[in-house]
This record gives structure tokens, sequence and C-alpha cells, in this order.
């Protein structure tokens, strides 16, 4: 059974991911979602744009997608746009150690959650710690107290099962930071 604080962020993540243009990050801040530490470390906000951690052409790659547009979508995420016909875009979370509920550092603490009730994958060859694929999305513990996620949101035409992309991208992602 999910506890409410992982409930309440799980229902967020798929409300975004479900609707239209809106974004697949809750950027309210709660008491429960301030920790400083997730897995020890002390969170660092990561300091490169959201926008700047992947290129259009690697999400290209992974997805075998046109992106359309890149959004940046401050202050903690930018989206992919894959068009209207595919109905799913990409998203990159950033910590930026404002302890928000939608903020990396936070999704990677529900998905451990989910991970330790057999609902959710541990990836052990990205970053210091990942968690895949709950509500398509990898949430990622990069080391040094920085973390990001890479989502897929929107409908399921296009991505439906995307740990490959997810992977790839966080990857990638991995790289810049």
């Amino acid at each position: 059974m999910i506890g409410k604080p992982a409930g309440l962020l799980l229902l967020l993540v798929v409300l975004a991911g479900c609707g239209g243009g809106e974004s697949a990050v809750e950027t309210t801040t709660t008491a429960a979602a301030t920790s400083s530490t997730v897995t020890g470390d002390p969170v660092v906000p990561v300091e490169v744009a959201p926008c700047d951690l992947l290129t259009a052409e690697e999400v290209e790659a992974a997805t075998g997608l046109t992106v359309e547009e890149v959004r940046d979508e401050p202050p903690i995420s930018c989206a992919f746009d894959l068009g209207t016909e595919a109905g799913v875009r990409i998203e990159v979370i950033i910590e930026d150690g404002a302890g928000r509920l939608g903020g990396a550092a936070n999704l990677l603490r529900e998905y451990l959650l989910l991970a330790d009730a057999g609902e959710a994958q541990l990836i052990a060859d990205v970053g210091e710690r990942a968690v895949c694929c709950p509500f398509r999305a990898i949430a990622v513990d990069a080391g040094g107290g920085k973390y990001f996620a890479v989502a897929v949101g929107g409908g399921y035409n296009e991505l439906a099962e995307p740990f490959e992309v997810l992977v790839s991208l966080a990857r990638s992602v991995l790289d810049r930071l």
C-alpha cells in the first residue's frame, strides 16, 4: 500500500502525464518535501539549466520521433514536445534544492519507496542510484547530492513502455552534469 505523501505525488505525476500541455512537474513546496537529504548526502542544486542537459537530437535518436518544440519550463524542467500526432513529450526535471514536491530528489525518494514495495525497478548502471519506470519516469541520484529525472508526459499513443528510452536519455544527462 502506498502512503499518503507517495500517493499524492504519484497522483500528481499521473494527472500531469495524462493532460494536454501541462507540465509533469508540480512545483508546490511542502514541509514533507523539504528534507535536505535523500540517500544521506545533502541535496545540491543542479547548476545546469534543464534544457542544457539533453539535445533535441538525443531525444530524437532515443525515441525515434521528431522533436517539434523545446520549451524551458522554469524553474526545474524542460519539455521536448514530440508533436500532436505522437501526443507525448520528454521532460528533464532537475533538483534545485527548494524541496519541491515535483523536484528530482523527492521523486527519487518516492520511487525508492515504490521499489521497496516491488512496484518499481532499481537500475544499477545509471548514476549512483536510479529507479525506473513508475509513471513512465526514471529518477536518478547522479552522486554528490545531485538529482534529476527524465519522464514521458502525455498520452499513450507512443512510448507506452519507455524503459530503454528513459535509461538512454538518463545516461546522456549524466554526461552533462
